[in-house]
């Protein structure tokens, strides 16, 4: 071969390089974006989220552990709940390590490493915190789950837990559906995570083997620069055979812009994964804070058009009572025929997977929607524990056929590509997991305050109000007014009735409170027959009218059981209010307490004011209580 040949060659290398390692240098810089918006993963939530497409879930298929099996260690002084525990994760298919001492199982996951951890808090030995402090201070048990197991309910022993580093709490006596649900749901988070992490060391090793290409071809770079230079002075009598390159240099540049469109796409792709990770775990966060669906419904509408920002839709949840779907938030313009519908009026409701209403094929379309040129739409169902708890919805405009051609995975168009399909399906699962986790805080929330059979806040919820009305009574000045009142021969009523009849007539004296109280008052069931309400800003004038207006109103409730007409019930009420009858909680309680024992020395059925006197607690004298 000729030195002009030789020279052509490595002119063309030299193009090549110049191009390849701009490519290069980008894939490295969205390499290490990558990596580094890897690791900023909420690894709660987000891997929650995707489980239903990635992990099978772990469903007791046979009753015999092996090796392969999840390794799951209880540490608790009770021989008792190491058995209950151990036995039912047994019968799951788990391999269970049992021990009653902290010490003991230190020593033993640093042989075995388990993959989560049932942990007791109050033990002998070492209490569970002190326990999962050098477990979390290991670097070959760190990562390992900790759930945290105490038969205390208290706000504080919760937070100390989290702070400590476990994941969940359970507290005793427990449900064993629950305590298998929450070690399901770690453990697939554990398997997701080491997932997460292999992905990051092998991108690791790309960015290195491309690192090590990038040296070839700087090398390849001096070699051809020295080489121009020594052919710069002959280029003008290869003028010819330069056109000619020139021409195979063109053919090069378009397969070297093929090349580049796909690694740009690439790259965008990678992008287009971290922005929605990102935007994916500040969805995660907010909605963890969520105290109700209402508060999560507005969050849901704000992120959900930052991952499909092309895309109209709705969300609707499935109402038990009424037996309809209705909408619980929508965004931008979709064409809805109705703002409610049943099952039979969706197909993906029917079918219990995603259907997709395509603009051309108008008979695939849901009756819920309105038939419109220039549309198509996507339905997933919101499934929890495969009950349907709603529905995804997703509209887009169909593009005309004019429009240019739309880059490659580009989340504003609007089409309803794979992979918006798939995003689309993990976004319904966890929806469906955030509503469900809100919805179930909120009836967790609802029996520890409310009594259970009149529907009224109990009386642990009306000692914490009290505290925080007697307080802001104070810093507002104002009084704070408190009726005690108690059914008047209750007790010969129920002797009378039964206490199935008895049961619903204080059911129906706490429907009527709840009608005959303003917004602000708060009506509390004190015990047995006896209530109590709390009414801010009342002075002692109101608070005795609104007692009077009770006691008069009661004699028209009427009570049927098994179409029985039950004995009207009337009222004994003690009034009293803060400050005047008392400077604290107990105090103030007494004083309308003792009132109350007054009217039913007085004959019943009337109202009694508090003794004007404020005196402290347990100094009052009362009188010896009436029979019932």
């Amino acid at each position: 071969m000729s030195w002009e040949k030789v020279f052509s060659c490595y002119f063309v290398t030299f193009l090549l390089w110049n191009t390849t390692i701009t490519q290069s240098r980008s894939i490295k810089i969205a390499g290490f974006a990558g990596i580094l918006a890897l690791k900023s993963l909420n690894t709660g939530l987000i891997n929650m989220a995707i489980k239903k497409t990635q992990v099978p879930p772990l469903t007791p298929n046979n009753h015999s552990a092996n090796n392969n099996s999840p390794l799951i260690m209880i540490i608790d002084d009770s021989p008792d709940i190491l058995k209950l525990l151990k036995d039912i994760l047994d019968y799951h298919g788990y391999r269970v390590q049992p021990f009653t001492s902290g010490r003991a199982a230190l020593k033993s996951m640093m042989i075995d490493v388990p993959d989560l951890i049932l942990l007791d808090i109050k033990m002998p030995d070492m209490d569970g915190y002190e326990v999962c402090n050098h477990i979390k201070s290991k670097e070959k048990t760190g990562k390992v789950p900790v759930i945290f197991i105490s038969g205390q309910n208290d706000t504080t022993d919760t937070v100390k837990s989290f702070n400590a580093g476990g994941v969940d709490y359970i507290t005793k006596p427990f449900h064993l559906a629950e305590v298998l649900a929450r070690v399901e749901t770690h453990l697939s988070l554990r398997h997701l995570q080491k997932q997460l992490e292999s992905q990051n060391i092998q991108l690791q090793k790309e960015i290195a083997e491309r690192e090590k290409a990038e040296e070839e071809l700087l090398r390849h770079k001096n070699n051809l620069e020295a080489l121009v230079a020594q052919r710069t002075v002959e280029l003008s009598k290869t003028n010819a055979e330069l056109q000619q390159e020139i021409a195979e240099r063109r053919h090069l540049e378009e397969a070297l812009e093929n090349a580049n469109y796909k690694l740009h796409s690439l790259v965008y792709e990678y992008g287009l994964r971290n922005r929605r990770i990102a935007i994916f775990n500040k969805m995660s966060e907010q909605l963890q804070a969520c105290l109700s669906r209402e508060e999560a419904y507005p969050i849901i509408n704000y992120f959900v058009q930052k991952l499909f920002p092309a895309k109209a839709g709705a969300i609707f949840i499935y109402d038990r009572q009424d037996n309809f779907f209705k909408t619980a938030t929508s965004w931008k313009t979709t064409l809805l025929g109705e703002k409610k519908f049943t099952i039979e009026d969706c197909l993906s409701l029917q079918k219990k997977k995603m259907h997709i209403s395509l603009d051309s094929q108008q008979e695939s379309c849901c009756r819920h929607l309105c038939r419109a040129e220039g549309r198509s739409s996507i339905c997933i169902p919101m499934l929890a524990q495969g009950d349907i708890f709603g529905i995804l919805h997703l509209q887009k405009r169909t593009p005309s056929k004019l429009s240019r051609p739309k880059p490659l995975l580009d989340e504003a168009s609007t089409d309803i590509s794979i992979d918006i399909q798939h995003l689309a399906v993990t976004m319904a699962d966890f929806f469906s997991l955030a509503l469900v986790n809100i919805q179930l805080r909120e009836t967790l929330k609802q029996q520890a305050t409310r009594d259970p059979l009149t529907g009224l806040f109990n009386r642990r919820y009306m000692e914490d109000t009290m505290s925080r009305e007697i307080s802001r009574a104070n810093r507002q000045g104002t009084p704070l007014g408190i009726i005690m009142l108690d059914l008047d021969h209750f007790r010969r009523f129920n002797n009378k009735f039964g206490h199935e009849a008895g049961d619903l007539a204080l059911q129906e004296v706490g429907n009527f409170l709840q009608k005959n109280i303003r917004k602000e008052d708060i009506a509390c069931r004190y015990g047995g027959e006896e209530f109590t309400l709390i009414l801010p800003g009342a002075s002692l004038e109101i608070t005795r009218q609104r007692a009077e207006m009770l006691r008069h109103n009661v004699q028209n409730l009427k009570i049927k059981y098994k179409d029985k007409k039950l004995d009207n019930i009337s009222f004994s009420l003690g009034v009293a209010i803060y400050p005047d009858h008392g400077q604290t909680q107990d105090a103030v309680i007494q004083a309308a307490d003792e009132a109350l024992y007054r009217a039913k020395h007085a004959g019943r059925k009337q109202v009694k004011l508090a003794n004007n006197t404020k005196q402290p607690p347990g100094k009052n004298k009362s009188l010896p209580p009436p029979a019932n």
